[in-house]
């Protein structure tokens, strides 16, 4: 039967069972353990004993999910939240350990590279190096969870390591590396001193670029690292070694040296990381 709309129940009004059917029954969330539990209570197609109709309402138990007959099928109403799963290493995710999943928002930064060196030398001059660029970073919201097949490769970025300068000479920053959740969500490692690109997702943005060393005879300083979604880049050194960067993605420093002899060596950059958000 379907739905027969809102009514005012009067005191003193006989209580029909067209009137529990068509009204009370089909204006409520029914709940069941699972879909099985549901189509034995309610038939699985309209003209059964207990005849689906358009407009109910169902809570499944096993899922956690809101359901609504169209006429023709169920459709889950919307997506709840469950957990976040961290990929700080490389590593799988398997959809099947999570048999409720019906959907995932991955983000994805890639790593920063590692800050050039400077080395003064004999001539005394000092010399600064150049900041890292940042790593990239991308995200998506996945609905279509089969297209994941059973297992997706998360690759998760190293940061790269400062550099150390041979006498008399600056040394290029160093590259980062590039994280991603199988092929469908990828973020690029940063270039240099160059950020990471713009890599693949429905929200993808590249890395800021490292800030270009001064050397000259009297105060020179290394460039700080380029930033990233997910991180800071570190500071470049006025003397001495460049900072690393901080939380995921940013670049290193760059190390610089004075009249001190002190060598400059580049400062770390920041590892990536992959976060999944799952939902049912």
């Amino acid at each position: 039967m379907a739905g027969l709309g809102f009514k005012d129940f009067q005191v003193g009004e006989v209580l029909t069972s067209s009137d529990v059917d068509g009204y009370l029954m089909q204006q409520t969330v029914m709940r069941f353990a699972d879909s099985g539990a549901r189509g034995s209570a309610l038939g699985t197609a309209v003209g059964t004993a207990a005849a689906l109709a358009e407009g109910m309402v169902t809570y499944l138990d096993d899922t956690n999910v809101l359901s609504v007959y169209d006429g023709s099928t169920w459709r889950d109403i919307g997506y709840t939240y469950r957990q976040t799963v961290y990929f700080t290493s490389s590593g799988t995710f398997t959809p099947a350990d999570y048999p409720w999943l019906r959907a995932v928002k991955v983000k994805v930064q890639a790593s920063g590279g590692g800050g050039g060196g400077a080395d003064r030398g004999a001539d005394g001059i000092g010399r600064g190096a150049s900041g890292a660029g940042g790593g990239g970073y991308s995200e998506s919201f996945i609905t279509d969870v089969s297209s994941l097949g059973t297992a997706v490769t998360v690759t998760v970025g190293l940061g790269g390591t400062g550099a150390s300068a041979p006498d008399g000479s600056t040394v290029a920053p160093s590259d980062g590396s590039a994280s991603s959740f199988g092929t469908a969500v990828v973020a690029n490692g940063s270039i240099g001193q160059v950020g990471g690109l713009v890599g693949t997702g429905d929200l993808a943005v590249g890395g800021s670029a490292g800030v270009v060393g001064l050397s000259q005879a009297d105060n020179p300083r290394g460039g700080s690292g380029g930033g990233s979604f997910l991180g800071g880049g570190g500071t470049g050194a006025l003397s001495g070694q460049g900072g690393d960067a901080n939380n995921y993605g940013g670049g290193g420093g760059g190390g610089s040296t004075d009249n001190t002899n002190v060598n400059g060596d580049g400062g770390d950059g920041a590892d990536g990381i992959v976060i999944v958000e799952l939902f049912s």
